[in-house]
Formats: structure tokens, sequence, C-alpha cells
């Protein structure tokens, strides 16, 4: 790092990715083409799944996946309340409601419970978020779907390689969605993908992300899509790192593994469980803490970068939506990410752990108080 102050993400990227790009652009492989190509096949390889498709980012990931699963006005499409606000806005930009679902009170992922009884007569699809790496309930998930007749997206734009009991995430519902945007294991500073296993969705997302054709020369247009394609030079940076994927992996299994062992005794602070053991992949590491905003406070006077978990999207007034959500609200009022990524050193990991510590004495250690209050802050 180019100074004393530690990053809440760090990766490398560096001369294998220059030489793929270098690579790409002496073969004037410049848009979308063979690089393309190969990384999708490669990603599909591990994925295990017949199809993925590259795509400009995340949010379009999402927004081609609600479009191939036949989304639009009027339409409801149910989303947990906590996860980043693309996962919202890609339902709403397609003239769609929002109607948010509460989380598990023991891990920030999508209450099955909730899904069914947020379901009405113009509920289209289910977005659920593996958040963090932490596997939703597949198939009970999948079981509320089948009865009701909704189409299951994942959003999987945290979640690469983290496997449940059905296999991958991303490959155990109708589609999947994934970002390659900086503080990814993969990343091209802006990108994305799906993963899909039927045929006649792959075709469809290939024609929508390519202005409604597979051709553009055949100059026939006769169906809509937009313009959504990624280009063979970013491709070139994905390829890079597709190669080194499994070292990544290991990587930030090393971080997260590191804050359990060296955080467990403070009283104030509580590492979010992610089940590694059963391959779960922790992309980020993060925990509850009690007056987490003054930890974050403390940490940076110490050179430590730590980020506030998102807040609920009941709070996002545009979506519409009105409630207590008190799993989602504890996770946004009690949670933070820890110094992390891949290539984290690790003095840097040693010196947030020391600092944590250092910083006991000034916080209050009754971490299920602020928990509680957090839950019935809009009571």
């Amino acid at each position: 790092m180019s100074d004393d102050k530690i990053r809440w993400w760090w990766t490398e990227i560096g001369e294998p990715e220059i030489r793929s790009v270098e690579k790409a652009i002496r073969a004037r492989h410049i848009n979308r083409g063979p690089v393309c190509l190969e990384v999708e096949n490669r990603i599909a390889e591990i994925l295990g799944v017949p199809h993925v498709v590259l795509t400009t980012n995340g949010s379009a990931a999402l927004v081609l996946a609600l479009l191939a699963c036949d989304v639009g006005p009027g339409d409801e499409v149910i989303v947990p309340a906590a996860t980043f606000i693309a996962t919202a806005h890609a339902p709403l930009l397609l003239g769609a409601k929002v109607r948010l679902v509460d989380v598990l009170p023991d891990r920030p992922l999508i209450d099955t419970a909730g899904i069914e009884a947020a379901i009405t007569e113009r509920t289209k699809a289910i977005i659920c978020v593996h958040l963090n790496g932490a596997v939703c309930d597949m198939p009970a998930i999948n079981a509320v779907a089948a009865r009701h007749g909704l189409k299951v997206i994942e959003d999987c734009a945290q979640a690469l390689c983290s496997r449940g009991p059905g296999g991958y995430c991303g490959a155990g519902a109708n589609i999947g969605t994934f970002s390659m945007s900086i503080a990814k294991l993969i990343t091209t500073g802006e990108g994305g993908f799906l993963s899909v296993t039927d045929d006649d969705l792959h075709t469809r997302l290939m024609k929508l992300r390519n202005q409604g054709v597979m051709t553009v020369a055949d100059n026939v247009f006769d169906g809509f899509g937009f313009n959504l394609r990624f280009n063979d030079i970013l491709a070139a940076v994905a390829l890079a790192q597709v190669a080194r994927l499994p070292a990544k992996i290991e990587g930030v299994k090393r971080v997260y593994q590191f804050y359990r062992r060296h955080l467990a005794d403070l009283p104030y602070l509580r590492m979010l469980e992610i089940r590694v053991d059963r391959g779960e992949v922790p992309l980020w590491s993060q925990a509850l803490c009690a007056d987490r905003d003054k930890v974050i406070s403390l940490l940076a006077e110490r050179g430590v970068e730590a980020r506030a978990l998102n807040p609920c999207l009941a709070d996002s007034k545009h979506l519409g939506n009105s409630g207590t959500f008190p799993n989602a609200r504890v996770y946004a009022s009690c949670g933070l990410t820890l110094p992390c990524g891949p290539d984290q050193p690790q003095e840097a990991l040693e010196r947030t752990a020391a600092a944590l510590r250092e910083i006991a004495g000034q916080i209050d250690t009754d971490l299920q108080a602020f928990m509680d209050r957090a839950r019935h802050e809009r009571d």
C-alpha cells in the first residue's frame, strides 16, 4: 500500500492483468469478442452451469435478469430489506414495485416465512441475496416460488464461489447475477455477469444485452434490448484474475479466520457467521458491534478504515415501503466491515486487531443492548 492507512479492501492488480490486456490489444480484441467468450466459458465451468453472460456491471445483470423474467410496470418483486440499494433499484427501473421482506435474526438473509407473507397477485419474482457469501435457503425459497408460479433470481454479487447444500450460488434458481466491481474476488473496475441453466433464457439474455438481436449486423430488430455488452479489454483483466481465483478465495478466508481467532474475546464485537467449513466464502469480514459509529471513528484516528453496513432499505423513501424490519435494522445500525480483501497484508490485520483491543475501554460492552435498541427504533 502507498501509505500507512489500512484500507478497508485490498486486492492486487498488476503485471498479470497488464500482460493480458496487452495481448488482447495486440490481437485487436477490443469490443466483445473471443476474450469475453473465454471468460464466460471459464466461469461457467467453475460454477458448473451451461451458460454465463457477461455484461457491464452487477446492476445491469439484475436488470437483464428481471427483463428475461418478464418483469415490468405493475409487477411486484420481493427483495430483502438488508442488501445494497442496487437490488431494489433494478425492479424500480423497470416500473415494478419493490416489496421488502425482513432478514433472519442470526444471519442477514431473506426470511422465507416473510416471502410467503409478502406475495400478492402482482408478485412476479423473488430476488434472494447471498449477502457476503452467506447462502440463502434455496430449497425453501424455490418451493415457495413453485407454489406461486414465481421466478427466482439469485443476487450473487457478494457470493462468487460460495456453496450451499445444493451447489454454487447462482446455479440453484432461474438466473444468478454477479458483480465484478472493485471490491469483488474478480474485479474489472466495473463489470458483471449472469449464470443461467435454461437454454431459452440464455438466448433471451444474449439478445437483451445486444439491442434485442443475436447479431447487430443482421439489421433486423424485432424485439426489445439494449447495449449492455462487455468488452474484450476488460475481459482480459478478468481472465488474468480467473486464473488466480483459488488463491483469492483462500486469501479472503485467511482474513476472516484471523479475525475469528483474534477478536473472539472482545465483548463489544461479534463476527458475523460465514460457514467456511460448509463451502461459504467470506468475501468481506463483517461484525456486529456496540457503538458502531464510535468504533469506526476511533479506528480512523488510528489509520484503520472500516465501513458501516448498508442502511435498511425501508429508509429509502423512493422505494415506497413502510414497516419496522427489526432484524435488518440491527445489521444497519450495528454492522461494520473490517479491513479485508484477498491480498490484505498480515501486518494490516494485526494492526487492526491491536486497534480494536486498544479502544475496547472506550466502547460500551453491552452489544445486546445496542442490538435491542436498533430492533425497536422505528416501532
